[in-house]
């Protein structure tokens, strides 16, 4: 079996996917798969790499439950 070319066998996730905001009303200005200069091609250009707004959901659970 060949082996996958490099930009093949990274996963690209997206910050936004994990946030506890939503995407059109958070307002954060958000550093996308496509601004990174890492000399590998990303398989997913508009992943959110980086934000200034990102709110985990697991620190929101442990503030109401602890």
């Amino acid at each position: 079996m060949a082996e996958k070319p490099d930009n093949e066998k990274y996963r690209t996730l997206s910050m936004c996917d994990f946030c506890s905001y939503e995407i059109e009303e958070c307002g954060a200005k958000p550093v996308f798969a496509r601004d990174l200069d890492c000399g590998k091609p990303l398989p997913d250009a508009s992943a959110v790499l980086a934000c200034d707004k990102y709110k985990s959901p697991v620190e929101i659970l442990q503030k109401r439950f602890h």
